[in-house]
């Protein structure tokens, strides 16, 4: 019988607050002694660009700040970036020395494969991001599909190197969703199925919140295999995050209804040690 996993990305194949919060702030660390302002002021416009674009992760987010406006009035993309280098590489430095596949993964996704078993990957990630993410990891390769939310308007600094960037990946296998198309949205994974023309009863989900991926998974009857040891994140990491978020305060009215909604849920199997435990929802 044909078997398909759908593996949620973020916190499930590796730590992604772990990796992204480091990074973040090694970047406004430098741009705060570029500008020569008061950090909070820098995160306060951080905010605001990240939810404008719903996406906290949105590329050069640092550029459309106020008070970068206000400092370097009329300058454009091109030389910003160069002005912001430092920064942006600080970023890039914390970035290789933390992000990093949780034990297991990729053995555990050759495994997998080997046996005959289909991988897609389903994240509410913006393409840009995740892509690059999954390239830098090295484990683009085992999924056949990447089910991801749609690119971003705004392009590389250098438009050159955007493309060329672009180009080197097999944009085949990609699929962008729309905004509106989010987790726990039976309809999402629905699709997902008939795409991929594969019952539920022939699935397996694997995420890491219970809100969004377990109670999904449950709705559509597909396994749903909770990585417990993706919720596992550091409380100070946590409360950095939260603070230059593109949640608004619908977003988290949104996601107290979705915990609530959830308490009930009991995933089909729990993944308490780690990725490669995974193996055994497949027996």
């Amino acid at each position: 019988m044909k078997r398909l996993l759908i593996c949620d990305l973020d916190n499930t194949l590796y730590d992604w607050v772990g990796y992204f919060v480091p990074s973040f702030y090694a970047m406004v660390d430098k741009a705060e002694q570029i500008i020569g302002c008061e950090r909070d002021v820098l995160l306060d416009d951080f905010r605001k660009v990240h939810q404008r674009h719903h996406d906290t992760e949105h590329p050069f987010a640092l550029l459309e700040t106020e008070v970068v406006k206000q400092r370097f009035p009329g300058m454009n993309r091109r030389d910003l970036g160069e002005v912001f280098d430092e920064a942006f590489h600080a970023f890039n430095t914390t970035r290789k020395k933390t992000l990093h596949l949780y034990p297991g993964v990729d053995q555990t996704l050759r495994s997998l494969t080997e046996n005959g078993v289909s991988l897609v990957a389903h994240t509410e990630g913006k393409l840009y991001s995740v892509l690059d993410r999954l390239n830098r990891l090295g484990i683009l390769h085992h999924f056949s599909k990447v089910y991801c939310r749609e690119r971003s308007s705004i392009a590389h600094i250098r438009e050159e190197v955007g493309k060329r960037w672009l180009e080197s990946f097999p944009l085949e296998k990609v699929t962008e969703l729309s905004l509106h198309q989010r987790k726990p949205s039976p309809s999402v994974l629905q699709e997902i199925l008939q795409k991929e023309e594969m019952l539920p009863t022939q699935s397996v989900y694997v995420g890491d919140s219970i809100a969004r991926d377990m109670m999904m998974a449950k709705m559509v009857g597909v396994k749903a295999t909770w990585a417990e040891y993706g919720t596992h994140v550091s409380p100070r990491d946590y409360s950095a995050l939260v603070r230059i978020s593109h949640w608004t305060k619908e977003d988290v009215t949104r996601e107290l209804e979705l915990k609530e909604q959830s308490k009930n849920v009991q995933p089909d199997c729990i993944l308490r040690h780690g990725f490669e435990q995974i193996i055994s929802c497949f027996k």
